[in-house]
């Protein structure tokens, strides 16, 4: 009997536990997800958003550019902090340009230039306080031409605003739909709403000319008449001669993966995450011509020039598949022909500046690395400011000015022996 019970028992148990379990399955089960229908403005209206305001908190640090006394840091994709620096223990943050999509900009005379995705805006900046957009180029960068999804249209042709929907904004609300467990159900928002032409622009998701001074992590620059920028792939170049109508004449393959875009007279020196591309403007300034280049192993590669070395910065971000953390510095004194003289290992170098004798290195979270670069084969280091994580700096006249993450970070170097700083915004 004993064993007859032991037998029954286990079949017993299952067909228990299956009927719990298709009685479960009766119970109705339901998810809740996200639906967000976009609003819509027409890119005329939009365009008319594009111009200075009152200023606002520095909410996250980019580019750099000096121009005269006036520093302008941008806000990746928010617009361009305008601060006055004429007393650099005191900057003063004075108006903001609004200009969503922007990360890059140059300046010669009283004409900015930016991009807003897609597009490049020129603005009167002769009133700092009261900057206005006086030109839209359409469609010029097409790598972050998210404005015209579905418009098939040259760099610099032709196009109406007004056919160009653009969205502004978003309505929420939550839904909550039957779940069948037999199916894998949808991990992310659900959104509703077309349009044709449409674009998500929310900023959450030289000749008797002075030109702005721009940090190592720029993608623009400027030669005499002709603006040079730099998109994923390609040099791209736009004649200036009329500053406020900025006119695209040309677009010359690099290297996959381009980052940056440094001036020496009548040279540009372009990093990518291959290596260094030189060019001269001189003889054809709307098609530069490749003179020489140098390859490193993959890594993000800021670059800066003078007569006989360029400097370059390699690190191991993620976004560049690197695994180096150096300072290379290489000889160019034949452009044809350089080489490499010396690597100095690093902790995450980005971006670098130099004035005379001395290199500026920003090296991640180890600071800013101020060195005596007379001897290159031997680079010694002055000091070592480790007041942030810092990205860029621009060093001139006794004063490095440095992007950190914490803000904008500026150092009196005036004194070596006394390399101290002496504001931060």
């Amino acid at each position: 009997m004993k064993k007859i019970s032991t037998f029954f028992a286990a079949p017993m148990l299952v067909i228990g536990f299956a009927f719990l379990m298709t009685a479960c399955m009766k119970d109705k089960i339901t998810r809740t997800y996200q639906i967000r229908t976009p609003i819509y403005q027409v890119l005329t209206k939009f365009r008319e958003s594009i111009k200075s305001q009152p200023a606002i908190n520095i909410e996250a640090t980019g580019k750099i550019l000096v121009a005269g006394h006036y520093l302008f840091l941008s806000e990746p994709f928010k617009g361009i902090h305008i601060i006055d620096n004429s007393n650099p223990s005191s900057p003063q943050n004075v108006s903001f340009i609004n200009i969503p999509g922007n990360e890059d900009m140059a300046i010669r005379g009283n004409t900015l230039y930016a991009d807003a995705y897609g597009d490049l805006v020129s603005f009167d900046i002769s009133n700092p306080l009261n900057v206005v957009a006086k030109d839209f180029a359409a469609n010029v960068f097409q790598d972050h031409s998210i404005y015209y999804l579905g418009v098939a249209i040259n760099p610099g042709s032709a196009i109406n605003p007004d056919s160009i929907n653009v969205i502004v904004g978003w309505n929420t609300r939550d839904t909550t739909v039957d779940y069948n467990p037999n199916n894998t159900p949808y991990p992310y928002p659900i959104f509703y709403g077309s349009c044709t032409n449409c674009a998500t622009i929310a900023a959450n998701v030289s000749n008797g000319q002075t030109v702005g001074i721009n940090g190592s992590m720029s993608r623009f620059s400027i030669i005499n008449n002709f603006l040079y920028t730099v998109g994923y792939s390609n040099l791209s170049t736009f004649d200036i001669g009329q500053p406020f109508s900025p006119s695209f004449t040309n677009t010359v393959q690099v290297d996959w993966h381009v980052e940056t875009i440094y001036p020496l007279k009548d040279k540009l020196f372009v990093g990518t995450n291959n290596g260094m591309y030189m060019y001269d403007v001189q003889t054809s300034p709307s098609k530069p011509n490749l003179v020489g280049s140098f390859t490193h192993v993959r890594g993000c590669d800021p670059v800066i020039a003078d007569d006989k070395y360029a400097y370059v910065t390699i690190n191991d971000s993620s976004a560049c598949l690197g695994f180096n953390n150096e300072l290379q510095v290489v000889n160019i004194q034949d452009l044809s022909n350089s080489f490499l003289v010396k690597s100095y290992s690093m902790t995450h170098p980005v971006g670098l500046s130099k004035d005379g004798n001395l290199l500026f290195v920003c090296d991640g979270k180890d600071g800013l690395k101020v060195y005596n670069a007379t001897d290159v084969n031997s680079l010694v280091m002055i000091k070592q400011l480790k007041d942030a994580t810092v990205f860029d700096v621009i060093a001139q006249n006794g004063l490095a000015i440095v992007v950190a993450d914490k803000g904008l970070y500026q150092y009196d170097y005036s004194d070596l022996n006394n390399i101290h700083l002496i504001s931060k915004l």
